[in-house]
């Protein structure tokens, strides 16, 4: 890192000091990657989630909720404006798990909002829809919306295009320009689909869930 301090970064966004900003920009995407990869391994999103949470902080400091009152980084609370307890860099991090989080959410939402018909393209779907099962439906649509969000960026967004938004295959392949062709879109489609199956019925296995 840098020598420099909080106070020298809040100065300089409130100063609109491009040069120092350019430094601290590279010095905090350093710091985010060093501290933050166990918290977002395997997320595709890495990149936007620290320009967002990065934007945040600076805005924060630019709309003053964030300032200096004698010589102390402090930010504005419930109408009073009290020292900050961590550090910017450890205030950037809070930022990126919470907007993570709610990504994660936005996500899970989208998922929880179909996952019945990707339960019968599983084949998985054996199962009585009864109100008496409401909580076992429950627990297997936490189950595939889980193992979607952690399969790789391209098998979750060709599965959420085509299950989820109910997109055609020249839909998704207009939007995708890994597959060349309608024919590689498929063959992705199916063993993205292969993976799904074996890892959400291993799971319902070891959950002891019905299927």
């Amino acid at each position: 890192m840098a020598n420099w301090t909080d106070k020298d970064m809040v100065i300089a966004v409130q100063q609109h000091n491009n040069a120092a900003l350019e430094c601290y920009y590279h010095d905090c995407k350093n710091y985010f990657q060093h501290h933050a990869g166990a918290v977002f391994v395997g997320d595709a999103n890495v990149e936007d989630i620290f320009h967002d949470a990065l934007i945040h902080l600076w805005r924060e400091i630019e709309t003053r909720r964030i300032e200096l009152s004698d010589g102390r980084v402090c930010r504005w609370r419930e109408g009073t404006l009290m020292p900050m307890t961590s550090s910017l860099l450890t205030f950037l991090l809070s930022i990126a798990k919470r907007k993570h989080w709610e990504m994660v959410r936005k996500q899970q939402k989208l998922v929880f909002e179909n996952t019945d018909s990707t339960l019968e393209a599983l084949d998985c779907h054996r199962y009585s829809v009864s109100p008496e099962n409401v909580e076992q439906n429950e627990l297997r649509e936490r189950v595939v919306a889980d193992i979607v969000l952690q399969m790789s960026e391209r098998c979750r967004q060709i599965l959420t295009l085509f299950y989820y938004e109910h997109r055609s295959l020249d839909d998704i392949l207009a939007l995708r320009s890994e597959n060349q062709s309608k024919q590689g879109l498929k063959t992705s489609k199916y063993k993205c689909m292969q993976r799904l199956r074996e890892a959400v019925c291993q799971r319902f296995r070891q959950l002891d869930i019905m299927i």
